[in-house]
């Protein structure tokens, strides 16, 4: 896949506190992020994640290094009018309805007239929010919000979509229908480019994956590698045997009561065959196995301590 967004040795520092005292928050970052992909920018919170998207949408100019989109620079009038962007916490003024703030969003994309209403009926179809669309903004739900938020990032048709952390916030069935409409975006051929702190969130949906950790990218590359080469625990429901029989045995890290039966946890590394037939020899029944992903945390204090 050709390059879409090339982001190269950009360093970004603002002064802070009293003292006025000179902080970086970017260090040389270095990004590709390809055409049509789906891509996650992972980091903890404060890692820099919105300071880089603010200097990938035009809002910010950086330090030092370059960012280009399609061969220009974002600040050009040109890249930014190819780019839709949902601000983390984006304030609209709610005494608008749904309605009527596309139309002020679509006025100022260079839209009018009936091409502009078409589009904000298509629009609304796509983020679900026909029924809501003469409904006042501080009568919307917060998934309501984000959700109107997508629809004025998408309403000029932009093929590059910056997202800052668009699930923040939302209940279970609202991160998947920001999860749907993602992936539905996707297949019309946008690119996506999304914050996060969450991982499952990149391992549902992402193509590419990067991680930011203390103003540098940590890693970069496929999500399908993301995890790989790191010892995952394992965890194992078993019924049948009293957490006493099963904490401290070989090749285990930890047992607890539940509800459902024993939850026991395999060591990273462990010879899980081997912790299987232990379990199963001393009587106890197997109801479920289950690999445990790392948490952002883990992966960041592996990244911390090399």
């Amino acid at each position: 896949m050709r390059p879409l967004l090339e982001i190269r040795n950009v360093e970004q520092s603002f002064r802070v506190g009293f003292w006025m005292k000179q902080t970086e928050v970017l260090k040389g970052i270095d990004l590709t992020v390809p055409e049509r992909s789906i891509f996650g920018f992972l980091g903890a919170n404060g890692a820099g994640k919105t300071t880089l998207i603010q200097l990938i949408v035009g809002l910010r100019r950086p330090r030092s290094g370059t960012l280009r989109l399609g061969g220009m620079d974002v600040r050009h009038r040109e890249a930014r009018a190819r780019i839709g962007y949902l601000p983390e916490r984006p304030y609209f003024h709610d005494h608008l309805t749904g309605e009527s703030l596309l139309q002020y969003f679509g006025a100022l994309s260079g839209l009018s007239g009936a091409p502009l209403r078409a589009r904000i009926d298509q629009v609304l179809e796509q983020v679900n929010l026909r029924e809501a669309a003469r409904l006042e903004l501080k009568r919307y739900s917060k998934g309501m919000l984000q959700r109107i938020g997508l629809a004025q990032a998408i309403l000029h048709d932009p093929e590059f979509l910056v997202l800052d952390e668009p699930m923040s916030g939302l209940d279970p069935l609202g991160r998947k229908e920001i999860r749907e409409l993602m992936l539905h975006l996707a297949a019309e051929g946008k690119t996506l480019f999304f914050s996060t702190h969450v991982i499952p969130d990149v391992e549902a949906i992402c193509d590419q994956v990067a991680l930011l950790s203390r103003g540098r990218i940590a890693t970069a590359g496929p999500v399908s590698g993301f995890l790989q080469g790191r010892d995952a625990r394992t965890e194992i429901i078993v019924n049948g045997l009293p957490v006493a029989g099963i904490a401290g045995a070989p090749g285990i890290a930890g047992a607890r009561e539940l509800p459902d039966g024993v939850r026991v946890i395999a060591e990273p590394g462990a010879d899980l065959n081997a912790v299987l037939s232990g379990l199963i020899a001393k009587g106890g029944k197997v109801v479920s196995v289950v690999p445990l992903r790392p948490s952002l945390e883990e992966l960041l204090g592996e990244v911390g301590r090399t």
